[in-house]
C-alpha cells in the first residue's frame, strides 16, 4: 500500500512469549528483540476489546521516535504518521498477533483523493475495518492450511502404522485412501478450472512412492494438469488425463543430499527464488522453448519480467553463490542450462571463500 512504510507484527510462540518483526520499504525485514516491558504491553493490547484503534507512535515502547535534521524529512514522527493498531485472534487458542501499520498523514498517498487533508475519523473507521478484515482472512487461509498438512501427517502417520501390523485388506484400505484423497483433489480442480482432470493408475503408484508429503503431492499433480493443459491448449469443457509421459514431480523442501538444512531469514527468499526460477526452466524445457530470462519469467508462477530476474539475482548474489556451492546436487537446471545462474556461478564461484 503506497501509504504505508512501516510495520510491527508481534505474535506469542509456543510458551506464549511473544516474537516480532519490522518490515519497511527500503530495506529488509528486521527480527526484534523483545523486552519485559514490550512484553507486557501486547499483554495489555490483548486484553483491550477493541479489534483494531489508532494510536500516536510515541505511545509504542518498541518505537524510537527519531528528530528529523535540518532540511530533510522524518518519515517517522509522530507527526507524519498516524499509527493503525489490528489485533488478530489466533484461532481457537486464546492468543492474539498484533500489527502496527504507520501510515502517512495524507489521504493522497492512500489513493483515496488528491487532497492534502489529514484523514478524518470515519476514513479511519474504514480504513481499520478493511485492515482488520484483511488480516482476518490471511490469519485464517494461514491455519487451514497449516491444519490440512498437520491433519494429512497425522492421518499418513497412522496408516503407516497400520501397514506393519495389520494384515493385506488393511494394506488395500490404506491405498484406497490415498485414492480417494487424490480423487477428491482432482475433483476440487475440475470444478474450479472447468475441465474434467481424470488420472492414470500409474501415475498414483508414481505419486505415492515419490511424494514425501502433501505439499510436494499437490503441487506436483497442479503443475503437471497446467503444462497439459498448455501444450494440448485445452479449452474448458475438455477432459484431461494425467498419464506418466506428462507427470511433473517438484523437488521436496529439503537438499539432495537429505539433511535439513535451517533456513534464517535473510536465505529463505533466496531459496525460494531458487525453488522458483527451478520450477519454471523445467516447464519451459519440457514446452520446446529457448530457456531465455523471458521465457522463464513469464512462465513462474507469479510472473515477472527479464530485468527483474536479473535484479533479483544481482541483490542475491552472494546467497546464491553459497547456495549453489554449499548444495552441488539441487537446482540442476538453472545451474547447468540457465545462462543468467550459469554466468553468475562461473564468474564468482572463485570469490565465495570469506564470505558468510
Amino acid at each position: 500500500m503506497d501509504g504505508i512504510d512501516r510495520i510491527f507484527g508481534f505474535w506469542p510462540d509456543y510458551k506464549s512469549d511473544y516474537q516480532g518483526i519490522e518490515w519497511t520499504r527500503n530495506k529488509e525485514e528486521e527480527v526484534l528483540e523483545i523486552s519485559n516491558e514490550i512484553q507486557e504491553f501486547l499483554n495489555s493490547e490483548s486484553k483491550l476489546n477493541s479489534s483494531f484503534q489508532w494510536l500516536n507512535a510515541n505511545r509504542l515502547p518498541f518505537v524510537t521516535i527519531e528528530q528529523p535534521k535540518i532540511g530533510q524529512l522524518d518519515l517517522f514522527t509522530e507527526s507524519k504518521y498516524l499509527v493503525l493498531h489490528v489485533k488478530q485472534k489466533l484461532g481457537s487458542k486464546d492468543s492474539n498477533a498484533h500489527f502496527y501499520l504507520f501510515f502517512r498523514d495524507n489521504k493522497s498517498n492512500f489513493g483515496i483523493t488528491e487532497s492534502k487533508e489529514s484523514y478524518t475519523t470515519s476514513e479511519k473507521a474504514i480504513i481499520g475495518r478493511l485492515a482488520k478484515n484483511y488480516a482476518d482472512s490471511i490469519v485464517s487461509n494461514y491455519l487451514s492450511n497449516i491444519s490440512s498438512t498437520i491433519q494429512f501427517k497425522e492421518s499418513t502417520q497412522k496408516l503407516l502404522i497400520t501397514k506393519q501390523e495389520e494384515n493385506e485388506a488393511q494394506n488395500n484400505d490404506f491405498y484406497k485412501w490415498n485414492n480417494y484423497w487424490i480423487d477428491d483433489y482432482l475433483y476440487s480442480l475440475s470444478k474450479r478450472d472447468g475441465f474434467n482432470y481424470v488420472i492414470h493408475e500409474n501415475v498414483r503408484n508414481i505419486l505415492f512412492e515419490k511424494c514425501k508429503d502433501l505439499e510436494q503431492l499437490k503441487e506436483s499433480i497442479t503443475n503437471s494438469l497446467v503444462y497439459i493443459c498448455n501444450i494440448k491448449l485445452a479449452e474448458p469443457g475438455d477432459t484431461i488425463e494425467l498419464i506418466p509421459a506428462y507427470l511433473i514431480i517438484v523437488s521436496p523442501v529439503n537438499f539432495s543430499d537429505k539433511k535439513e538444512i535451517v533456513i534464517n531469514n535473510r536465505i529463505s527468499k533466496t531459496v525460494d527464488l531458487l525453488n522458483r526460477l527451478e520450477k519454471s526452466a523445467l516447464l519451459v524445457l519440457n514446452t520446446g522453448n529457448s530457456l531465455t530470462s523471458a521465457e522463464v519469467g513469464k512462465n513462474m508462477d507469479r510472473a515477472i519480467t527479464a530485468p527483474a530476474i536479473s535484479d533479483a539475482l544481482k541483490k542475491n548474489k552472494v546467497r546464491i553463490l553459497q547456495l549453489l556451492s554449499e548444495n552441488p546436487g539441487q537446482w540442476p537446471t538453472i545451474r547447468k542450462h540457465f545462462k543468467p545462474v550459469v554466468n553468475l556461478f562461473e564468474k564468482n564461484s572463485d570469490k565465495l571463500s570469506g564470505t558468510s
